[in-house]
């Protein structure tokens, strides 16, 4: 199947595409592959840590990060408000990271953080300018964590936009860099948690964390 592949390295995407206006992404965010069925949000929230230059975790230190999520075995794993625990709290004692999740966020009449495509667009791009990874889960495996790094603005036309994806589970396109890219129309549809989620925190699942510089105030 690999010679049927283009290989693009997402790493080094903003070497690649300097001059690109229609890309928003997090530049050289280093993926990680999990080690278990069930450790995909604690990776997602490893990368993260790494990404931002937090070395309290080792890059093999996923169990000890789900451990302290409270993540449960497969076909469970790590429900939504400990994810949003770890960043506001287990690890926040001196308050870098602004955290905001689907859990606070404002709600529509049917329960939605975002009642169309074009606010998920608007959310995701200014948070991705703002150098901001978006943990999401959906009903990929039937409930799956990963990150979005990138959106790609391919043309003029909202329905050929792509995601690109920090995913700890990359199997599926011949090459296991961690990297993954999904249409960003067809994600909104598909963005709600099957089983694994508490039932309340299955409508389009998210965490955004940022980090705070130490001469900007915050408040979690």
């Amino acid at each position: 199947m690999s010679k049927y592949l283009k290989k693009f390295d997402f790493y080094n995407i903003d070497k690649l595409l300097q001059d690109s206006k229609m890309l928003a992404y997090l530049k050289q965010f280093k993926t990680i592959q999990q080690k278990y069925d069930h450790t995909c949000g604690p990776c997602c929230a490893l990368m993260v840590l790494h990404y931002f230059k937090d070395k309290r975790f080792a890059l093999t230190d996923e169990i000890k990060i789900a451990d302290i999520m409270g993540t449960k075995p497969f076909p469970i794993g790590t429900d939504l408000p400990n994810i949003v625990n770890f960043f506001k709290n287990n690890i926040n004692e001196e308050k870098i990271y602004k955290v905001i999740s689907s859990i606070e966020y404002p709600k529509d009449k049917d329960g939605l953080c975002f009642s169309s495509f074009d606010d998920f667009k608007t959310f995701v791009i200014s948070k991705l300018k703002n150098n901001t990874p978006i943990i999401v889960e959906n009903v990929d495996y039937g409930g799956h964590y990963k990150v979005i790094i990138g959106y790609d603005c391919v043309n003029d036309n909202s329905e050929e936009d792509m995601l690109i994806f920090a995913d700890p589970s990359d199997f599926n396109d011949g090459d296991r860099d961690g990297y993954t890219v999904f249409p960003a129309e067809r994600f909104f549809y598909m963005w709600f948690d099957d089983h694994c989620l508490s039932p309340q925190y299955r409508k389009q699942p998210f965490v955004a964390i940022e980090k705070i510089e130490k001469d900007e105030e915050i408040e979690n």
